[in-house]
């Protein structure tokens, strides 16, 4: 009787020896409540230079291309067998993960490539390189910031027992609408003039923003000719229609031709260079533009001739008073002596 409960318990003890080889050493088998045990999850993160995505992306300039670094790994308490368990099968198992784009704001557009990467399956993450394309294709308000959300899902490893988990994770890429500078221009009475040497050109023209921020307009008259002299406000502040502010003002210009002594035909193209500046971030300056002014000036210029005729004519004026006060002065003396 002893004997056969020693057969029982040897025969028990090798059963349960059988079915601990089989759990822990036939992991890919049936899926039953310990395979479990064995079940990881991908961990994604994507790594970019940061100084890169703060500058700037203009509306409707060139596609900026965002280097950045997808590293991908497996975690969980059973991770080291998981990997050393894949290890043995060879090379061709890998870790895949599916990169899109998640639906961005209207105007923007952006893509990533490759579209699928392969990982080995690690512990320990692992790099592999990648790029995101962005593209501004409407005028967005300068200096807001916009995010790029990538999506990533992961494929399921094992054939009939699940040793990694698929997953779904999404990280958002930062990036700044840059400044886009755009003026435009109108000679609200014509910008030729014909003037007397004494007098003085007036021009008014008015300047127009479409661009996406409040922008300082700078104005600067180049090439004067020598003898001409001008006037013209240096810095005008105009808001922006994406802001709902004015964004049209009116600029007066004002020039004065030689005034030396002397007949006149004095003719000139004046230019004003016109630059705007993003109020926003004032580093940025648009293309420079040009506004031409004719002015032609003749006739006779007689500079402080007028002061000289003025003091003839006061002179003309009191002389015969002067005159005839001293000869009745005169007068008097001699009847005294008398």
């Amino acid at each position: 009787m002893k004997l056969i409960f020693k057969k029982l318990n040897l025969l028990f003890i090798f059963l349960i020896l059988i079915c601990s080889f089989i759990i822990v050493f036939c992991p890919l088998g049936k899926s039953g409540p310990f395979d479990q045990i064995y079940e990881c999850n991908p961990d994604i993160i994507i790594e970019y230079d940061e100084e890169l995505v703060r500058d700037p992306i203009i509306p409707y300039n060139e596609t900026r291309t965002i280097p950045v670094t997808i590293n991908a790994r497996i975690v969980g308490p059973a991770a080291d067998i998981v990997v050393e368990k894949i290890g043995q099968q060879g090379q061709k198992v890998k870790l895949i993960v599916d990169l899109s784009i998640e639906t961005i704001d209207e105007g923007i557009t952006a893509s990533i490539a490759p579209p699928i990467i392969q990982f080995p399956v690690s512990e320990v993450f692992v790099p592999q390189n990648a790029s995101i394309s962005i593209t501004v294709n409407k005028n967005l308000p300068a200096g807001q910031q916009k995010d790029v959300i990538v999506r990533m899902n992961t494929r399921k490893l094992g054939v009939t027992a699940t040793l990694v988990n698929k997953v779904n994770i999404t990280q958002e890429i930062p990036f700044i609408i840059g400044y886009y500078p755009r003026i435009s221009f109108i000679y609200r009475d014509g910008n030729v003039r014909n003037i007397n040497p004494e007098e003085t050109a007036s021009f008014n023209f008015e300047i127009q923003n479409w661009g996406n921020s409040a922008t300082n307009v700078f104005s600067e008259v180049v090439g004067l000719p020598e003898g001409w002299s001008a006037e013209i406000v240096r810095n005008t502040t105009l808001g922006s229609e994406l802001t709902n502010s004015t964004n049209k003002k009116t600029i007066s210009f004002r020039v004065k031709s030689p005034i030396d002594f002397g007949y006149h035909e004095d003719r000139a193209i004046i230019k004003v260079a016109i630059i705007p500046k993003s109020i926003i971030t004032s580093e940025v300056i648009g293309k420079t533009h040009y506004l031409y002014f004719i002015i032609q000036s003749q006739g006779f210029s007689t500079p402080g001739f007028e002061t000289s005729i003025l003091f003839v004519a006061l002179i003309l004026i009191f002389l015969p008073f002067a005159m005839k006060k001293k000869r009745k002065k005169e007068k008097n003396q001699q009847g005294g002596k008398r």
